[in-house]
Formats: C-alpha cells, structure tokens, sequence
C-alpha cells in the first residue's frame, strides 16, 4: 500500500509541472519579444524597417542615369539633288524611360523605331531623340540625313574635253571633302582621271609616295544622276598606262 501511495504522489506532480510559473512564463515572453520587431507609433506593418535617409543611400547607390544606346536612320548620306519620301529612325535605350519625345512629338516609351512616309526631303534634315528618367534626368541624341555630291574616279582613254557623261561613266563616292584614297588599273593607252566639285578646293596627289603626277585637264558644269547641276574640276594622270596604281588625293 504505500507504494502506490508514492505513485499516485509523483503523478499528481507531473500534472501539476504542465503548468508555467511565474518566473517560466517571464522566460518565455522574454524569448518571444526577441523573436519580433516592436510596432513604433506612426508605422505600419508595410513600412520600411530602416530609415529613409538610409533607403534613400541604397537607391542612390543603385541609380544608374538613362542613356540613348543609338539612334540611326536608314539613309544617312544622300545624292544632292535627290528627295527622300521615306525614312525609318532606329532607337535603343539604356533602360525603359518615363518619357519620351521624337522632336516635338511625344512617344510611347516601348517603340524603339518609326517609319516616316511621305516625306519630301531635299535638303539637310535632323532628328531629336529625347528621354527622361525616374529621376527627371533628359538625355538626347541626333540622327541626320546629309546631301553631297559625290566624287569620281577611274580611267579612261586620253581627252582634251569633258562633259557630264564623261564623269558619269566613272566610279562615285558620296563625301563631302576632295580627299580620298583609291586603286585603279590603267592599259597602256588610258590615263587616271579624278572629278570632284570646285567648292571642295584644289587637289594634290600623290602616287606610290611621290607627289604630283596629276594635271586639272578642265572645269565644267557637271549635272550629276539626281538633276543636281554644280562646277566641277577633273584632273588626268600625266602618264598614261600606270597600270596598277594607288593614288591619294589630298
């Protein structure tokens, strides 16, 4: 009989021990406060668990100003004389822009290009890209269509007069300047010649690191394949039959 006095004693106190103290049920308050952060008056559960100041340093840190990547058309340089009705303008953004604008005109922000028809370009035309940012940072960049004249060269039989024909019949280079570099191959009865227009100023050359060689053989009025009517000078190799040769106006 007393042994299960005594069992029925340590029974009783094991029931009893499921229930916290006082000084068990601080420890756990203790070890759940430590678990959460403390809600502050004047903020909610979506707001930021640091500063603003210190919110403000990461973003900053991470802030990377927009930049136009490219902005080209698809004619660029062009035959004076000629008219452009169609052009497509190409884009590309560092990063999505807040605003965008083609000139004066506003744009959605997700077109990266824009064909424009029914144009009559005949003249020098540039483009305005702009972009501004999260931050109200703007940043532009152009696109241009150019219109030249071209410069001619190549070989043909010796000539004392020249007419636009003549010139057509030679090889063309759009540019704005005299200078050029280029390789032709002259039979034994045909000369160098070179045409460029008579704003551009007068020419030197040189051949295989020689100056000279070359003579202006005549100007004329010289209407090119586009209607476009200008002076031009030609000049002609003094020799003939150079065969392979390099030449490097300047």
């Amino acid at each position: 009989m007393p042994r299960k006095a005594k069992k029925a004693s340590v029974e009783s106190l094991a029931v009893e021990k499921k229930y916290l103290d006082q000084e068990g049920l601080a420890h756990l308050v203790q070890k759940n406060d430590a678990r959460y952060v403390r809600q502050e008056d004047g903020k909610g559960l979506s707001s930021n668990d640091f500063t603003n100041e210190y919110k403000k340093i990461v973003d900053d840190l991470n802030y990377k100003p927009i930049a136009i990547n490219s902005f080209t058309n698809n004619r660029n340089t062009v035959e004076m004389g000629s008219t452009i009705a169609d052009v497509t303008l190409n884009w590309s953004y560092s990063k999505t822009p807040k605003s965008a604008k083609l000139d004066n005109e506003t744009l959605d922000v997700s077109l990266t290009s824009k064909a424009l028809t029914g144009q009559s370009i005949t003249t020098n035309k540039t483009w305005t890209l702009s972009a501004t940012d999260e931050r109200d940072k703007t940043v532009t960049k152009t696109t241009a269509i150019t219109f030249v004249n071209g410069v001619y060269w190549g070989v043909a039989e010796n000539a004392s007069s020249f007419d636009s024909a003549f010139i057509l019949k030679l090889q063309k280079g759009l540019q704005a300047s005299k200078g050029k570099t280029f390789t032709v191959n002259a039979a034994a009865s045909q000369h160098i010649y070179y045409a460029v227009p008579t704003r551009y100023g007068a020419c030197a050359f040189n051949v295989g690191r020689f100056d000279g060689g070359f003579t202006k053989a005549g100007t004329i009025e010289f209407t090119n394949a586009s209607g476009y009517k200008e002076s031009y000078d030609i000049y002609k190799s003094d020799n003939a039959g150079l065969g392979n040769t390099t030449v490097k106006v300047s």
